[in-house]
């Protein structure tokens, strides 16, 4: 038996549509022509260029597993008759009919609504399928949940059902019917307990406790405080470098950590010109990078960074150094930043550095701050991490929404 996949409902399906048994993909020439294009244009998500390379290096390397259609003009005779408009989408249906003339049984597979009204005149319903659009994985480490006066009743009177299907160490934001939230739990595994509240204070930082009218932040700081990894995600402005970096300073002058190490990925802004070689030592060069920026600008100064440094309590390390590092036995905190731009293996092999002494939060925004595109989709080590590390008992997850930096950044979030 054979599916039929358009160009849209093959980058969905990049993981998968060659792993089904039963059937055997066919897709269009137009659609090789497609991915050509989309892998190289300036116009298309990072996300589904890389997609598009994906399917086509999955293609060169199984040229048996699959079936191409090449497209025919005179194939467009019964797209014209059908007074459709002649476009790339209607010329891939048109080569799905002509397979179709030969192979009856074959499924359309697409996830455009008007190509799929256009293929309803030609296949019967049950000849045409959609991908499961939950191939998106949307895990933000909490759910919010409406709850009524009966609903809320009912939960508090059965604390240890996981009624929502939550991992171990995820959150349950309850609200109201009026969308004021009422309550903030974590599930254990054992049931719910209430989230801790705490101040970060430090002698560097001052006093630092999560915005109050923030509940995203809330949720962050009582994962940081109750587990030993924590990733946490979100736009510029929102909290997670701040929050991150005081925490692990109040846990560094109260003797819980001795160090504080820094792993970081120097990669260029995406978009922007390249400046080349920085002179001086690998610290030098750090803090002359996006890195030290962001430490400069949270710890008070580059003379308070270079302090911290030559006597040891900060650690910067390059990803291009990493191999073969070992923590343990160095009692540290270890912050991995700007992690969205990691793959799967780099993911890996930093958080097969951390010893069982350490602790660990991972930095970064995979949705919107992709800087190169060889991380991007399902290579992100970010979105790899997060999906083989929830549902540990030491692993917490949070995605902060609400921008506080300036009424400028968060206006700006919308570009």
């Amino acid at each position: 038996m054979y599916k039929f996949y358009d160009t849209c409902s093959l980058l969905m399906a990049v993981d998968t549509f060659l792993q089904e048994e039963e059937y055997t993909p066919v897709i269009s020439s137009i659609t090789l022509k497609e991915l050509e294009n989309i892998k190289t244009s300036s116009n298309k998500d990072a996300d589904v260029k890389y997609s598009a390379r994906k399917v086509l290096h999955k293609l060169n390397e199984n040229p048996d597993n699959y079936i191409i259609q090449l497209f025919k003009l005179d194939g467009l005779k019964i797209i014209e008759d059908s007074n459709l408009p002649i476009t790339d989408d209607s010329k891939i249906l048109s080569t799905a009919i002509e397979f179709k003339l030969a192979h009856p049984n074959t499924i359309f597979i697409t996830n455009d609504l008007s190509l799929k009204a256009m293929a309803n005149l030609f296949f019967d319903k049950d000849h045409i399928q959609s991908i499961d659009e939950e191939l998106i994985d949307e895990y933000k480490g909490y759910v919010e949940i409406t709850m009524s006066n009966a609903e809320m009743a009912d939960f508090y009177s059965n604390q240890y059902e996981n009624v929502y299907n939550l991992h171990i160490n995820e959150y349950l934001i309850i609200k109201d019917k009026d969308n004021n939230i009422v309550d903030k739990v974590c599930y254990t595994g054992d049931g719910y307990r209430p989230i801790s509240f705490g101040n970060f204070d430090s002698a560097q930082f001052g006093k630092v406790k999560p915005m109050k009218d923030d509940p995203y932040q809330a949720l962050f700081a009582d994962s940081l405080i109750n587990n030993t990894i924590t990733m946490v995600r979100g736009p510029a402005g929102s909290g997670k470098t701040y929050l991150s970096l005081a925490f692990l300073m109040n846990q560094f002058e109260r003797g819980r950590i001795d160090r504080i190490i820094v792993f970081c990925n120097t990669i260029a802004t995406k978009n922007s010109a390249k400046l080349g070689f920085y002179p001086g030592t690998r610290d030098e060069k750090l803090l002359d990078s996006q890195i030290g920026n962001l430490l400069i600008s949270k710890f008070g100064g580059r003379l308070a960074v270079e302090r911290m440094i030559e006597n040891e309590q900060l650690v910067l390390l390059p990803l291009s150094d990493i191999r073969g590092y070992d923590t343990t036995g160095m009692k540290a905190g270890i912050y991995i930043s700007e992690a969205q731009n990691m793959d799967i293996s780099l993911m890996k092999l930093t958080l097969q550095r951390i010893g069982e002494d350490g602790i660990c939060i991972i930095d970064g925004d995979d949705k919107t701050q992709v800087d190169d595109i060889a991380f991007a989709g399902a290579n992100n080590g970010m979105r790899r991490a997060s999906k083989v590390f929830r549902g540990s008992d030491v692993y917490g997850e949070i995605e902060l929404k609400q921008i506080h930096r300036s009424k400028i950044a968060a206006l700006a979030e919308h570009m």
